[in-house]
């Protein structure tokens, strides 16, 4: 229903493309909690950018802490030592929050168009068209021919 469909929620995970868009590799994801889900598509451009957005700003505030202590225990991407001790722990229940959009309509005069607009004749018009739409057509062949 309409009710349910326009929610905006957090899936089971982001898609492949959506990691590949952000420079992620799809091994290294679910190790530094990010869920992926294979089976999901991305069905169109927005989403597609606004999760790409999400991914980017989660990497942004993710801090790797090294495995071991000393230089060998430090791997590409890990935070640097001196930054590892003062680091604030997320307590948020969503790491990034999905930002839903306003979906209310101020109300409006309506306009004497709209009043005039007839839903159920437009329909009716274009399926009598569609219906007509080859006799239509051989008439005007027939018509060329003769004229």
């Amino acid at each position: 229903t309409q009710r349910y469909n326009m929610k905006l929620r957090l899936g089971r995970g982001f898609t492949i493309e959506e990691l590949r868009a952000a420079n992620i590799p799809k091994k290294l994801a679910p190790t530094i909690g990010i869920s992926v889900d294979h089976r999901r598509r991305n069905k169109c451009v927005e989403s597609l950018e606004r999760n790409v957005d999400r991914l980017k700003q989660y990497m942004s505030k993710l801090v790797i802490f090294p495995k071991r202590s000393g230089k060998k225990g430090v791997k590409k991407g890990d935070t640097p030592r001196s930054d590892v001790p003062n680091v604030a722990q997320n307590t948020l229940k969503e790491i990034i929050p999905i930002e839903r959009p306003k979906m209310r309509i101020k109300a409006r005069a309506i306009t004497a168009e709209e009043k005039e607009f007839s839903a159920y004749k437009t329909l009716k018009k274009a399926r009598t068209d569609k219906k007509y739409y080859g006799a239509k057509m051989k008439k005007q062949a027939e018509a060329k021919k003769e004229g």
